[in-house]
């Protein structure tokens, strides 16, 4: 009988401890890298450049594409050589607070109606790495900075500028 309560006690002192730990860090929005590379606590992604479509409605659960494509077409328009693979790229994305706020907003769920506007604090970085045809490693540096509706070269609202070192 004491084991029973004992048994008992324990599985109580688990549950208690963890359905309030859930509701701290909602699902996908945990502590640690999720399976694709996000650690959305700290803003950053860490992995294929492919596996940052999350495999969302648009993405192919490909990490060899991004999206669909083998290639960003956004990429060449803003300074990236033609052709950068998606397929093995290695990709180091950062953003901050603000353009987490007005992604996900205060409960951390994407594009549900309850996003803060954006702002100029709102930025973006991705850190390239990738190997060409010929075997050439690259690195590329980019950062995307919300500056007002229609103001910018990139998705109309964000200014992109792009660092490419050979």
């Amino acid at each position: 009988m004491k084991k029973v309560v004992l048994v008992v006690m324990v599985v109580m002192l688990v549950i208690g401890l963890t359905i309030p730990a859930m509701a701290i860090y909602p699902a996908g929005k945990g502590k640690g890298f999720d399976q694709f590379g996000y650690n959305y606590k700290a803003r950053l992604f860490n992995g294929l450049l492919g596996n940052a479509d999350e495999n969302r409605t648009s993405g192919d659960g490909n990490s060899d594409t991004l999206f669909g494509d083998d290639y960003d077409t956004d990429w060449v328009t803003l300074g990236y050589p033609p052709g950068v693979p998606v397929a093995g790229t290695h990709l180091v994305m950062k953003w901050s607070k603000a353009w987490d706020m007005a992604k996900f907003g205060p409960d951390d769920i994407r594009d549900n109606g309850d996003e803060l506007d954006w702002n100029t604090d709102a930025w973006m970085t991705n850190h390239d790495t990738w190997t060409d045809d010929q075997g050439k490693k690259h690195v590329a540096f980019f950062k995307a900075v919300w500056v007002g509706v229609g103001q910018g070269n990139l998705w109309g609202n964000f200014e992109g500028t792009v660092k490419v070192f050979k």
